[in-house]
């Protein structure tokens, strides 16, 4: 019989380097949190240093967690952090990269503008994909054909069918990394990187707040089997 056992299904995590975008609060955070309470090293990225969600990952676990100011949006800004990292982590590598920062939009067929295109397209699909691009030589390091490296995207159910509000940008940046995500495993695969993405519904966090207050508490009752928006547990 194949061991089952936690550890052999989902691997030791203690002292392996896990990046993360958009770590320092809503679901980036409780994802780090997960991580940091296993006792792997955690990176976390936003725009701007959260000394404060740095120190509260400090506190979960006996691995060390950093924070970087990093503008996924920005090329050269994700470029200058991947020789940072480089350079922290060195021959060890990188066994976790995932890429949570995402911004939304949400505006009428009729008033949409290209403005949003832009920017959810650019923070949500370009942005992820050369951060990938960017630490691939580091997941290299880390990858085996035992035990391989990970991406993992952090995409959303507004990407797999009609959002409850109007969202064009956003759906569709959604959709693109749900896709996009395909490809990369498709070629990563053969480098023993493995690309997964998940499409998580209602959470507390900044943007499920904004989907709260614009749908009310209806929206969870009516859209949400279980009645209530996710735990951080889950």
């Amino acid at each position: 019989m194949d061991d089952l056992s936690l550890e052999s299904l989902f691997g030791n995590l203690s002292g392996k380097n896990v990046v993360i975008t958009g770590g320092s609060k809503g679901v980036g955070l409780m994802i780090a949190a997960g991580f940091a309470q296993q006792n792997a090293n955690v990176y976390i990225l936003s725009r701007k240093p959260d000394d404060e969600a740095t120190a509260r990952l400090n506190s979960m676990g006996k691995g060390v967690c950093k924070g970087f100011a990093c503008d996924v949006a920005n090329h050269d800004a994700i470029k200058s952090f991947a020789e940072t990292l480089a350079r922290e982590v060195g021959d060890k590598g990188v066994y976790c990269l995932i890429n949570n920062s995402g911004a939304v939009w949400a505006e009428g067929f009729d008033t949409t503008t290209k403005q949003s295109f832009d920017k959810l397209m650019n923070v949500n699909v370009t942005g992820l994909f050369f951060m990938s691009q960017a630490l691939a030589p580091l997941l290299d390091l880390a990858a085996n054909e035992s035990n391989p490296a990970r991406i993992i995207n952090i995409a959303s159910i507004d990407g797999m069918g009609v959002p409850t509000f109007e969202e064009y940008a956003y759906a569709a940046s959604k959709a693109a990394v749900i896709h996009m995500t395909r490809v990369m495993a498709g070629n990563l695969a053969q480098r023993h990187i493995t690309c997964n993405s998940i499409s998580p519904g209602l959470f507390p966090s900044k943007m499920g707040d904004q989907v709260l207050n614009a749908g009310g508490e209806d929206i969870v009752k009516f859209s949400i089997p279980m009645g209530r928006a996710g735990l951080v547990s889950e």
